[in-house]
């Protein structure tokens, strides 16, 4: 048994004994040194906790799922930005048939943060460490050590996406939405390789004009940045789509690309940095927090 399965363990004896608003409570006081109000939820960190533990929409999880929320996407009429992809939907290694594949392609998780296996060159690939790696993959659920209980729901499979050249290099841009009303967008870049830890990443915070929000604070490796990174060229058209995918929901966060001037989807999330915004003034998470009506 791992770290995380421990913890995982200590978390649902928690909410047995105390309730899961108290897990909750003792997880960001343990992981993030911060307190929550989930009583009278005030701040955006409070009331997105709220919503996660209490409110969260049915359709989170079959969103939050990384090949299913496709299906959404597309029925939203928006299919044209999805990244293409080679099958999906696989549960065992053995199901991928690698003659069928690109010199190049992704493999990547369903159910669960940082479940990514680039192959830039399938000459080189490694299919046992390969195999390990969707193997653990497979064998972890993620909501139980994260407090983030939709996850629990996402069936636990793989699909296996383009392979986009230099795509460490591209900038994300994370549109939070309230109340399906874009307020502001995190981007993430000049992305540094840190072993096997967490990547180095650049944050920076901006309007819907791009107007640079000076409010983020350094957590682990992620640290702010100087505000001037580049208006993507397409942000109107971001903008539209992030009010078509969050008109559903009280909450979510919706992760864009630009690449050669067209808009990629990534992702939606539910519940970012385990809902707590630890890279986020207390000022500007007060600030959110009074515009999110819940």
């Amino acid at each position: 048994m791992n770290k995380k399965e421990v913890y995982g363990g200590l978390l649902s004896c928690i909410t047995a004994v105390a309730g899961i608003d108290n897990a909750k409570k003792f997880d960001t006081l343990f992981r993030d040194h911060k307190k929550l109000n989930l009583k009278n939820p005030q701040t955006l960190s409070d009331k997105v906790s709220y919503i996660e533990l209490h409110e969260q929409s049915p359709l989170a999880a079959s969103c939050t799922d990384k090949y299913a929320v496709r299906e959404y996407v597309t029925n939203k009429g928006l299919g044209d930005i999805l990244v293409p992809i080679y099958g999906g939907g696989y549960t065992r290694f053995e199901d991928i048939n690698l003659t069928e594949l690109p010199d190049s392609f992704a493999i990547k998780a369903t159910h669960g943060c940082k479940m990514n296996y680039l192959v830039p060159d399938k000459s080189k690939f490694d299919s046992e460490k390969c195999k390990k790696e969707i193997q653990r993959w497979m064998d972890t659920t993620y909501g139980t050590y994260s407090m983030e209980p939709h996850y629990i729901e996402i069936p636990h499979r793989f699909y296996i996406e383009k392979y986009l050249e230099k795509a460490d290099q591209l900038v994300d841009y994370k549109f939070h939405c309230l109340n399906g009303e874009p307020q502001f967008v995190l981007t993430c870049s000049n992305r540094k390789s840190n072993g096997d830890k967490a990547m180095q990443v650049t944050l920076d915070l901006f309007d819907m004009d791009w107007k640079p929000i000076p409010e983020i604070v350094s957590s682990g490796l992620e640290h702010p940045g100087n505000g001037e990174l580049p208006k993507p060229e397409n942000l109107d058209e971001m903008i539209r789509i992030a009010k078509i995918l969050s008109k559903d929901f009280k909450f979510v966060r919706v992760d864009l690309y630009e690449l050669e001037g067209k808009v990629y989807f990534g992702e939606l999330t539910f519940s970012p940095a385990h809902c707590v915004f630890p890279y986020l003034s207390d000022k500007f998470d007060l600030e959110m927090g009074k515009l999110l009506q819940i």
